[in-house]
């Protein structure tokens, strides 16, 4: 059995997607265990129009993100799988992921298996290409998508390109493992729990990548990568840069000059992302002292952004149309 995970917050307009998902999944021996957060939309009601045998909703008062670490170990507790899928209430699945997947635990030391995701906008109408992080994914070396030897992948999660590296949307894990590390990991003042366990879970098995779409990211203003990006932000810097320094994660002194190096100017990204929705709220003002910082990124794509952002704050205009030009998701105003 597949125990799937699925947190969720106020997503009454995605969770029925979400869970169609998982009901026309082509492998039929699954569990869906829903932890509702203390939601104060009609997110309750949408979940129990579902009579499934296999699913189960629960709901909880609200902890917030801050104990996402939480929320996701409750539904641990209730699990009865040998393996657990996370599928957070505003993603959804293609019919065959949990397929295709399961043939990978049959390599007794793969801890986690995992695969590329297509963006999708608010509506859910997906991106014709792949974002940039998929293709970066395609181009790293067979040893850190498959953490073989164990342990190769651990320096680059700790990169700011390794945040991205396994989409949580695509991801399966091996409970047994899970238990092993303690659980999904809490780590005190970071509302992130991907990175962090993916982590751990790095040190004590191999990884299996899978080079097919296994998920769909939704992308839409109030999700909490967007609304949360400054603390997300700068407590995932500070995991990075401890476990870097830690003499038990083993790094050789030029991994560690690598981690810290990437996290040199990561703030010039997100101010790019702050001018970006700055934009769609209409507060020019506000989005051009954004991008007038991160036009000095490192990065060629968020340096051009950047400067087409600052001129479109005086034409006030957004840059929801270059997204739409590229065909990857766009985001709507959040109030």
């Amino acid at each position: 059995m597949i125990s799937i995970i699925t947190p969720t917050y106020n997503h009454e307009r995605f969770l029925d997607a979400c869970i169609e998902s998982v009901l026309t999944q082509s492998y039929s021996d699954w569990e869906q265990i829903i932890i509702d957060d203390g939601s104060t939309d009609h997110t309750a009601e949408v979940a129990e129009r579902y009579k499934d045998s296999r699913i189960r909703y629960v709901r909880q008062e609200n902890q917030g993100i801050s104990n996402l670490a939480k929320i996701y170990n409750r539904a641990l507790s209730l699990a009865r799988g040998s393996l657990i899928a996370v599928l957070e209430g505003d993603d959804f699945w293609p019919p065959n992921k949990l397929e295709t997947m399961v043939a990978a635990f049959d390599a007794t030391d793969v801890v986690l298996a995992f695969g590329n995701t297509y963006e999708t906008d608010e509506e859910g109408q997906t991106a014709t290409r792949l974002s940039r992080t998929t293709k970066s994914r395609r181009r790293l070396h067979r040893e850190i998508l498959f953490n073989d030897p164990v342990g190769r992948a651990t320096p680059h999660l700790l990169t700011t390109a390794g945040q991205s590296f396994i989409p949580p949307a695509t991801v399966v894990i091996r409970s047994a493992a899970l238990e092993a590390i303690g659980g999904f990991q809490d780590v005190p003042g970071n509302s992130t729990v991907d990175v962090p366990t993916f982590v751990r879970l790095s040190r004590l098995g191999r990884f299996h990548y899978i080079d097919k779409i296994l998920g769909f990211r939704r992308i839409h203003a109030k999700s909490a990568t967007i609304q949360f990006l400054d603390s997300m932000t700068e407590t995932a810097k500070g995991f990075a840069l401890a476990c870097a320094a830690d003499p038990a994660f083993s790094l050789r002194p030029e991994e560690q000059k690598r981690v810290k190096e990437s996290w040199d100017k990561v703030h010039l990204s997100a101010e790019f992302s702050r001018g970006r929705l700055c934009l769609v709220n209409a507060e020019t003002e506000r989005a051009r002292t954004h991008f007038a910082v991160s036009i000095h990124s490192n990065d060629s794509y968020v340096v051009v952004a950047s400067a087409i952002g600052w001129i479109s704050s005086w034409l006030r205009s957004d840059l929801e149309w270059m997204a739409r030009l590229a065909r990857r998701p766009s985001v709507s105003r959040t109030r």
